[in-house]
């Protein structure tokens, strides 16, 4: 799956009208949770019928999934099905680990996407980047045991496809990546790592979507932190400038730095609030080991003090603004009374 930022929003209700053959599609469960867990506002998915690409010996499904997030970030998941072991299954892995004929696939994808949804998007841009993230799906019914787990296909194997390695992997880098198993049913196993994935479920589609939430979280942060720090580099190039009608720009740029600060706050609640799974306790864990792995926590830190750091200069700046106005003030009012005086000699 691959991750863009497409614009600033998108109207879901009327994208969803520009693309016949979409739905607005609620978090699959197949368990019983609260109604409320759940998308705060439902990603539009649609499935079209795309070129087949071949990696190394492998083959992927003609249809490719797409789905648009009302806060302006588009996800394509292309499958490639696979019959076999895990030794054979590491090829495939190694393959996929910065292939950028898929990335480029992928970016087609989204810029037909882009061109359909029109002005349902505000701001539309395409980022020249895009976050990838490669998951893993086993029927439990094609496992030996009764209970999955990470002896049953071993850990070193696991490791390998984790990190997409095609290399011998060290004891540490193993335990490391196999560390945090997670299980809802006895059938059941989830693995997740920085860059893969591994599932073994009947009904996986819940956990996909989170994971697949989870890596458009990250290129939205990673988006909004880029984005901040070429407002932070704007700022210190207001701040340093001396020259004469300095201050008759400061009214623009205040203007311009409160646009960011909350276009970029607007932008980091959409983000970090889009999914809610109360009462799901198995999904929760997911996200929770998701968010470890991609490190949301410390992208959300550098947003936020940077977001903190703009609201900061951002007061300092009208303060000046306000001083600057009274010295103006107070010059209008000495050259009144020079002004009086003036004609009063004059007389």
């Amino acid at each position: 799956m691959f991750a863009f930022e497409a614009g600033f929003a998108v109207d879901l209700a009327r994208a969803e009208s520009r693309l016949p053959a979409s739905a607005r599609d609620a978090l699959p469960q197949s368990r019983r949770v609260p109604a409320d867990s759940d998308f705060t506002q439902k990603p539009l998915r649609i499935a079209v019928e795309r070129a087949i690409h071949s990696i190394d010996g492998f083959t992927t499904a003609p249809l490719v999934e797409t789905t648009i997030y009302d806060f302006g970030a588009i996800s394509v998941t292309f499958r490639v099905p696979f019959d076999g072991d895990l030794p054979k299954l590491a090829v495939l892995a190694a393959a996929l680990w910065n292939n950028r004929m898929l990335a480029n696939a992928a970016r087609i994808v989204v810029e037909e996407t882009i061109a359909t949804l029109g002005d349902t998007i505000t701001r539309s841009e395409l980022r020249v980047s895009a976050e990838d993230f490669v998951v893993f799906v086993v029927d439990p019914a094609s496992c030996a045991a009764s209970a999955p787990t990470v002896a049953e296909f071993g850990a070193a194997n696991l490791a390998a496809l984790l990190r997409l390695e095609d290399k011998p992997l060290s004891a540490e880098e193993i335990a490391d990546a196999v560390q945090f198993p997670l299980a809802y049913g006895p059938r059941d196993l989830v693995l997740v790592d920085w860059a893969a994935a591994f599932i073994v479920d009947a009904e996986p589609a819940a956990t996909l979507a989170v994971l697949e939430h989870a890596n458009v979280q990250l290129a939205e942060l990673k988006h909004l932190d880029s984005e901040l720090d070429r407002g932070l580099d704007q700022v210190w190039t207001m701040l340093n400038d001396r020259s004469l009608f300095r201050p008759f720009r400061l009214r623009s740029n205040l203007r311009k730095l409160a646009e960011l600060e909350l276009e970029g706050a607007a932008l980091f609640d959409g983000v970090t609030n889009a999914l809610k799974l109360f009462g799901d306790q198995h999904l929760a864990r997911v996200q929770r080991a998701a968010g470890r792995r991609f490190r949301i926590e410390d992208w959300e830190q550098s947003v936020s003090r940077k977001l903190s750091t703009l609201g900061s200069i951002s007061e300092r700046l009208e303060s000046r603004q306000s001083q600057y106005r009274s010295e103006v003030l107070e010059w209008i009012i000495i050259m009144l009374i020079l002004f009086e005086i003036l004609q009063t000699l004059i007389r």
